[in-house]
């Protein structure tokens, strides 16, 4: 049952880091348009480079230690302040490399300033010390208060264009806020340790290595957005940016699972408990399988006319953009499942790394044929090559100590049921109007249809719940 409301709360602490670009895209496409937005996701891509320093991998490798050692309050806390000395440390590391930068960028230094808002946040981050302890409550609870504070004041100050730099900055400062608000539950949680005693320097070594896989995904993540901004135009990077938001807004269901396993697997290996390891890996495999296909198949459908009623037509080519992005909802919940499941808490670094350190490659490559012949949408195709670069190389990893069949069961019933339910989703968008009731209608009828192919279909995830349900209606 823990795992069960760590996941909602995981999955609303994911959704509220997004909502506020989401809920206010629409306004910001209107006010600022496509030059800004453009400006805004060039110049926060960039900073994000600075930010993936100053992290250090500490998030993963911050969770885990301290999900090693949760239940000694003594070493907990001796652990808690080793590593935030050391993400102090590598943050005043990252700002000083990014003062030296903005020295030879010519362009859009005042929002470049403003961006790195961000790294001082970064500096007083401690979200991972609450994961490692499998609290996610006060997550949800800090975000859910900064998040509508951040949300009423874009609407209450941005009005026009000229406005720019005042969004970047209530977005990045509410960072700040978010993560200093943290701190106050630390009183009964940590205990003061002399900093005589700590040795924050040993975590350096494990944090780096965790670094890698980290900063690698982040570079392909952002790396699309920047050759988009100098192979074609700001105004394409800011296309890209904005399908990438609503593909990672969709994916918050199939991902947030693996970061609530993460420090209870961790738990079942240092106690070698591998067999339950195995068993947790195949259920949570098919569950977040079942939510990926309808993602996929659901935002593909409603994407063309979503993204003109959301952003105006002035963006409808994100729509294509998401078109071609959806396949890696299903991709990503794969290799996220099995590196973070599996590769990360039994210590098969190796494995997960050259995965992600080789996409990187493979994603440059290919961004830069596709966008050289195809522009914008050639970044979505590499995008959907580099996932499944990843994707394949983790199961051939895994090939021997995991069984795929058991992974990949019922798959073929998921994604029958989801074609299905995509192709009656298309012919009821081009009867309805564009309104937010029909989109609102679309996914609770997506949800009904997709259940009921389940069902009839006799996949063992239904079966399973129905007997479950039956068996607490009972007791």
């Amino acid at each position: 049952m823990k795992i069960i409301h760590n996941y909602f709360y995981n999955v609303s602490y994911q959704l509220l880091v997004l909502i506020a670009p989401l809920v206010t895209i629409p306004y910001i496409a209107r006010v600022i348009g496509p030059v800004g937005v453009g400006i805004n996701a060039y110049t926060n891509s960039v900073v994000g480079y600075f930010c993936l320093i100053g992290s250090l991998g500490i998030t993963l490798y911050g969770s885990r230690e301290i999900a090693f050692h949760r239940d000694n309050l003594i070493d907990r806390s001796r652990i808690f302040w080793e590593i935030t000395l050391l993400q102090i440390a590598t943050t005043f590391l990252a700002s000083i490399i990014f003062l030296i930068f903005l020295k030879f960028e010519p362009h859009y230094q005042f929002f470049f300033l403003l961006q790195a808002t961000t790294l001082l946040a970064n500096a007083f981050d401690i979200s991972w010390y609450f994961m490692g302890l499998e609290d996610f409550r006060k997550t949800v609870l800090r975000d859910a208060i900064i998040r509508v504070f951040s949300i009423a004041c874009i609407f209450l100050f941005i009005h026009k264009p000229s406005n720019l730099w005042l969004y970047i900055l209530i977005v990045s400062g509410s960072g700040i806020f978010g993560n200093l608000s943290l701190w106050p539950y630390l009183l009964k949680s940590v205990h003061h340790v002399p900093f005589k005693q700590l040795h924050f320097s040993r975590h350096l070594k494990p944090a780096v290595i965790l670094f890698i896989p980290t900063v690698s995904i982040q570079l392909y993540i952002m790396i699309n957005k920047i050759m988009l901004k100098n192979m074609v135009s700001v105004q394409a990077a800011g296309f890209m940016d904005y399908s990438d938001s609503f593909i990672n807004a969709s994916m918050i269901l199939v991902t947030s699972l693996s970061m609530v396993l993460l420090p209870r697997i961790t738990n079942l290996f240092a106690n070698n408990k591998i067999e339950a390891i195995h068993q947790s890996l195949y259920k949570s495999f098919q569950f977040i399988t079942a939510l990926a296909v309808p993602l996929m198949f659901g935002l593909a459908v409603v994407a063309p006319h979503f993204t003109v009623w959301f952003l105006t037509p002035k963006f409808a080519v994100t729509g294509t953009l998401l078109i071609i992005q959806t396949p890696i909802i299903l991709l990503i919940a794969w290799n996220n499942t099995i590196g973070k499941q599996y590769l990360l808490p039994v210590n098969r670094m190796r494995d997960y790394t050259l995965s992600i350190v080789n996409g990187v490659f493979v994603n440059f490559i290919a961004n830069y044929f596709c966008i050289y012949y195809l522009g914008v949408y050639g970044a979505a195709f590499a995008t959907v090559l580099t996932e499944i670069f990843v994707t394949s190389y983790q199961v051939i990893a895994v090939r021997h100590q995991l069984n795929l069949s058991l992974m990949f069961h019922d798959f073929g019933k998921f994604f029958l049921a989801g074609a299905l339910m995509g192709g009656i989703l298309l012919f009821t968008t081009y009867l309805l109007p564009l309104r937010l009731l029909s989109f609102i209608f679309e996914i609770i009828l997506g949800v009904l249809i997709y259940s009921l192919l389940l069902y009839l279909l006799r996949t063992d995830l239904i079966l399973q719940l129905i007997k479950r349900v039956g068996i607490d209606r009972r007791n």
